[in-house]
């Protein structure tokens, strides 16, 4: 290993050690960091190398817009001004192959010196997640603090992740990806402050991740425009995870592309929103959207406001027909509590198909807006209403519910069990929803 200190890197927490650890990335092999803080701009590794940080390691982000690269840096980068955020990135792998980032160290992504000070005190366990829109506007900010872009061959293990000014890590267009036992805490306020984002990616593994972000923790998705090399996101297994998020805690969707094959399997969300959001379209284009297919949720335990939202468009199911389908996904084996209706929405009878739900076992806890039992106006969007179910379903082919049960805790205001509307194909077998079921054509 290259240590960064014979290369010149300080690390007393002022010096800025850009340039030392450029010169000992580029030296080839794997960086070694000892024990201090090295404050840096923008990395670039490269192939057949990358860091190590023991224990007490802190490479942590420069406050300073110059210290990172230009938004153009590369034809495959993206700048979403629509979110108040650069094309600017930590550390970035480009084209690179068999990189590793590990040990159990800290990267650090000063977020607290992009953000106005009502957006940084106080601490994310503190906080309910708001934070302030008109100060956000005036700052200038960094995006996805790991930037993996179209590399292969990449192991990131054991590190933390803490305090990113957006998503912490990203892989776009990669393949063989492994990443195990990272800690990822991002303040609840930061937003877009993705834990993992998968994106077009092929053979992907993470497990054994604790993540706390604020905004999705772990995300499929298919934004392929920008690609050099075309591709889906596929062959992804998540495991063995514990999540924390004010916003979906698993999110599958965004772009023109496809996402399938993905196992999810023995996770345990706590304190969020949204346990597993689909969405096929979060645009109003009637020529965008995604496929997502062939994706099973197995072994989870969650507390959260919705378990699942699943909808053909986030702006409604009858405003156009689905360009592109979401099909043949399972759910097997939930416990926990929910408080919000699980909505699965296509769109003009179509969009959605073969769905199933098998040994659920969840708990009312509870509602946190007023419901409505006026079904054929519930479209499933990010709305004011709620439908009076547990579940509530329209415009989808292939429904089964199998040995579920709902215990209601005493809210005798819900009405139904299910709710289904516009749907076919609907089972309920060996079903205990505690209430009567409501399936209108």
């Amino acid at each position: 290993m290259n240590n960064v200190r014979d290369f010149g890197a300080v690390g007393d927490g002022i010096t800025k050690d850009t340039a030392a650890i450029q010169r000992a990335i580029d030296a080839g092999g794997v960086v070694h960091f000892p024990a201090g803080t090295y404050i840096s701009g923008t990395l670039y590794l490269r192939s057949n190398g990358g860091l190590y940080l023991e224990p007490g390691a802190v490479l942590k982000a420069s406050p300073d817009k110059e210290d990172y690269n230009a938004d153009d840096f590369c034809p495959q980068n993206r700048v979403f001004k629509a979110e108040y955020t650069s094309g600017a990135h930590f550390i970035v792998a480009l084209e690179q192959r068999n990189i590793v980032l590990s040990g159990t160290g800290i990267i650090d992504g000063n977020r607290q010196a992009f953000y106005g000070e009502k957006n940084t005190e106080p601490s994310c366990e503190e906080h309910n997640g708001k934070f302030d829109w008109e100060e956000l506007k005036k700052c200038w900010r960094p995006a996805q603090m790991l930037f993996f872009c179209e590399c292969r061959e990449v192991t990131v293990t054991d590190v933390k992740l803490f305090n990113s000014p957006q998503w912490n890590c990203f892989f776009h267009g990669c393949e063989d990806v492994s990443v195990r036992g990272l800690r990822i805490l991002n303040d609840q306020r930061t937003f877009n402050g993705d834990g993992i984002d998968i994106d077009c990616c092929r053979r992907v593994t993470v497990s054994d991740c604790i993540i706390d972000s604020g905004d999705d923790c772990i995300t499929l998705r298919a934004a392929q425009q920008v690609l050099k090399t075309k591709r889906p996101c596929e062959q992804i297994t998540i495991s063995n995870c514990i999540l924390h998020t004010n916003c979906n805690a698993l999110r599958i969707g965004v772009g023109t592309g496809l996402v399938r094959d993905a196992v999810f399997s023995n996770i345990v969300i706590h304190d969020s929103r949204t346990a597993i959001c689909l969405v096929s379209n979060y645009s109003h284009d009637p020529d965008g959207g995604v496929g997502i297919e062939n994706i099973s949720f197995e072994n989870f335990r969650v507390n959260c406001i919705r378990v699942c939202g699943i909808y053909s468009c986030v702006h409604g199911t009858k405003e156009f027909p689905p360009k592109r389908k979401i099909r043949n996904i399972r759910f097997r084996n939930f416990t926990g509590t929910f408080s919000k209706a699980g909505q699965i929405c296509g769109s003009f009878r179509q969009g959605i198909s073969d769905i199933s739900f098998a040994d659920f076992n969840l708990e009312c806890k509870g509602n946190l807006i007023p419901l409505t039992e006026n079904y054929e106006d519930s479209y499933g969007e990010w709305g004011p209403a709620t439908p009076s179910a547990a579940f509530y379903a329209c415009d989808v082919d292939g429904l089964d519910f199998y040995r579920v049960r709902i215990d209601w805790n005493g809210h005798d205001e819900w009405k139904h069990g299910t709710a289904s509307v516009r749907s076919k194909n609907v089972t309920i077998d060996r079903c205990d929803f505690g209430k009567e079921n409501y399936i209108a054509d």
